[in-house]
């Protein structure tokens, strides 16, 4: 389930600190800080991710509320222009899937004005800084609107932080990858600890969860600020684009005519991934909403916080992306390994049985509160086997098929599938309690599936523009 924001596109790659030579076991000192500070952003955004739909469902706009949020009519406004809610529910889950796909969004502009204005850590410094305000203005109605859009763009300029993980480390440093899954588990235990805690928190009030969520990022900008000494530099400090371009324009080679194709290609997929990945973009959204009404939440005497859910989905994503590493590596050693289309399409096959379990447990269990969790279960487990093969073969076929000059812009547009997809999503929502609810997942199933297929035919069809592109010398000149 967790999802790799964009790397922005540098002009300048930066340098390791004078003090690279201190490690801690076997890393440079940065990497823990950055890993530290990703989990706590992940913690902040996470947990209020986990409370925001049912949040505004059950509070913020019901009638005694709504009135004194500054700024609502206009984001309804844009809302019922984007997806037109009836109710509601529908308008919470229309608000929850734009804010979705916007946090996908953002960071490519964040990336710009990190690479050719205000330099990388200073981008992310601010960014983190607009977040934790952000995650307090939650707390208050008036400023809902507000919060959000601190939010975003708090989101889009920290979202340099992984591109600073790769800077620690050369080029041909072998454990560049492994740090890189030293850095996601930080964000993956975030996934699990704080959709809990902020959950149960919001049950005793709402904006409890969204200070504890608040505090989270507090902790990150913290530790962000006092790590500072140990993380890269830019080896010149930020200039304006004009400026760089003037001073250094480095010779890229023409694009041949498959590299074309391929380009084409690529971009064409961006929509059909979108699509594709509809089930496990529906977690955070439509989900909740449907799951706090028809899931058994009752376990023990205890009233399991529907939230609880998000957690359950980040063990298991956890454990999922372990079995898939594992699966092919063994695979490899006893058959001719798949190519990487071949097992994005395979995995988004898998992906669309998901939500089938979610039909059959309305179907079996119509009434309110009368599906078993094991439904649920099955639900997490299908998902998120599937989206561990997607996601991440998805963009290692993007980064090795793309032409070497584009490569980055690429691997950026790959990400911008789940900004499609979470606007699809938000479209989704707003059918809850309009049409059946085993109609509802058939809709989220036959998504999937109908990308599967799609995918699917690609990996046969243009399998040689997806094969890796060896990077050509430029020209001499």
């Amino acid at each position: 389930m967790t999802e790799i924001v964009p790397e922005s596109l540098a002009v300048e790659r930066p340098v390791l600190p004078q003090n690279r030579q201190h490690e801690l076991w076997g890393h440079p000192i940065g990497l823990w800080v950055l890993t530290l500070t990703e989990g706590w952003v992940g913690f902040s955004l996470y947990g209020m991710q986990a409370i925001l739909a049912l949040y505004l469902t059950d509070y913020l706009l019901q009638p005694d509320h709504a009135g004194h949020v500054l700024g609502l009519k206009p984001l309804q406004s844009l809302v019922s222009a984007l997806y037109a809610p009836v109710g509601p529910q529908a308008l919470a889950g229309a608000i929850t899937g734009l804010f979705l796909a916007l946090i996908y969004a953002t960071p490519l502009l964040g990336g710009f004005l990190a690479d050719r204005i205000l330099g990388q850590t200073k981008t992310i410094l601010l960014g983190a800084v607009l977040m934790t305000a952000g995650h307090f203005l939650l707390s208050f109605d008036w400023s809902f609107v507000l919060a959000l859009v601190l939010l975003l763009v708090g989101i889009g300029m920290a979202g340099g932080l992984r591109a600073q993980v790769g800077a620690l480390y050369a080029l041909d440093d072998r454990r560049r990858s492994d740090a890189y899954q030293i850095y996601m588990m930080g964000l993956q235990i975030a996934v699990i600890v704080s959709p809990v805690l902020c959950a149960s928190l919001a049950q005793v009030a709402w904006h409890w969860g969204f200070l504890a969520a608040g505090t989270g990022m507090l902790i990150g900008l913290v530790v962000y600020l006092l790590g500072r000494r140990w993380l890269p530099v830019p080896s010149l400090s930020a200039r304006p684009l004009s400026a760089a371009i003037e001073k250094e324009k480095p010779i890229r080679p023409a694009l041949t005519p498959q590299e074309k194709k391929t380009t084409a290609l690529l971009l064409a997929l961006v929509p059909v991934l979108a699509v594709g990945a509809v089930p496990n973009s529906e977690i955070f959204d439509g989900y909740l909403l449907w799951g706090r009404e028809h899931f058994q939440l009752h376990l023990l005497g205890y009233e399991m916080p529907v939230s609880d859910l998000i957690s359950l989905d980040g063990f298991i994503s956890t454990l999922c992306a372990a079995g898939v590493l594992w699966f092919w590596k063994v695979y490899a050693r006893h058959r001719q390994d798949l190519s990487e289309i071949a097992k994005v399409a395979l995995g988004t096959f898998i992906a669309a049985f998901a939500p089938l379990m979610l039909a059959f447990g309305a179907w079996f269990s119509p009434g309110p509160h009368e599906v078993s969790l094991f439904w649920g279960l099955a639900f997490h487990i299908i998902n998120d086997i599937g989206f561990s093969m997607n996601y991440a073969i998805g963009m290692a076929l993007f980064s090795r098929a793309a032409p070497v000059s584009l490569n980055t812009i690429l691997v950026a547009c790959f990400s911008l599938h789940l900004f499609l997809s979470n606007l699809l999503i938000g479209k989704l929502a707003t059918l809850l309690g309009r049409i059946s609810d085993v109609s509802f997942w058939l809709l989220h199933s036959g998504a999937a599936l109908l990308a599967a297929v799609i995918l699917g035919f690609c990996a046969v069809r243009f399998r040689d523009l997806l094969a890796p592109v060896k990077e050509t010398a430029p020209p001499v000149s």
